[in-house]
């Protein structure tokens, strides 16, 4: 069984979250409640990034396989 798209989503932007709080409070000596808060803001705007640079690539690809298919 293949998991839905609202999990892969949900599972990422966990995933996202986690990671930009490790990072601002280890790596960039954050307290905890600043890195939180922070990540709360900086997780949207990741998740909204891959999901477009995904879309534009598939975009992409459709226009160069119409392109190839047009040349002959």
């Amino acid at each position: 069984m293949e998991p839905s798209k609202m999990l892969k989503l949900l599972g990422l932007t966990v995933l996202v979250y986690i990671g930009t709080v490790l990072y601002l409070h280890f790596g960039r000596d954050e307290g905890w409640g600043s890195a939180l808060l922070i990540g709360l803001i900086v997780t949207p705007f990741s998740v909204a990034m891959m999901k477009f640079r995904d879309w534009y690539m598939e975009r992409a690809a459709r226009a160069g396989r119409r392109w190839r298919e047009s040349r002959g």
